[in-house]
């Protein structure tokens, strides 16, 4: 494997087709994603998600197990519905959350969609949303990046 660990002009980072992630809003949780250069936002695996009530405020509630630990629920004050058209071609409705998403040691704060995966191969995708201006995808490439560690540093 060829040393790709050095930034690229303009303070843009190689990474390969798959990179490990920690998802710092979500326990902190390190997942492997897909870099996904054909996928314009962002996609979670979420078991389920509703809009619930917390003392006359309106959250989102996404459960979450990205782990294989078991559910683990969330609540979000700031979230949305988008109309997002699935690599199928399918439009479904979907809620989208802000979070931050540390990829290498970069902090990313992403807008992502939440969505049931729970059939794919991997439970993250990262698309160009997030990499926009950050990063550069060596595809004949995976795990260029260091591990990610609970420190932001």
């Amino acid at each position: 494997m060829t040393d790709y660990n050095h930034e690229i002009p303009g303070r843009r980072k190689l990474i390969g087709r798959r990179e490990y992630i920690r998802l710092m809003e979500l326990g902190e949780i390190t997942v492997e994603a897909k870099i996904d250069t054909g996928a314009y936002r962002t996609v979670i695996h979420c078991l389920s998600c509703k809009e619930v009530e917390v003392d006359g405020e309106k959250f989102l509630e996404a459960v979450f197990d990205l782990d294989g630990s078991g559910g683990k629920s969330f609540l979000f004050k700031k979230y949305y519905q988008k109309e997002v058209r699935s690599s199928f071609g399918d439009s479904e409705l979907r809620y989208c959350i802000r979070t931050t998403i540390k990829i290498g040691r970069k902090l990313i704060h992403s807008e992502v969609s939440l969505s049931d995966r729970s059939e794919m191969k991997f439970q993250v995708l990262i698309g160009r949303k997030t990499l926009l201006r950050r990063f550069i995808v060596d595809v004949t490439e995976k795990h260029l990046l260091k591990h990610p560690r609970k420190s932001l540093g």
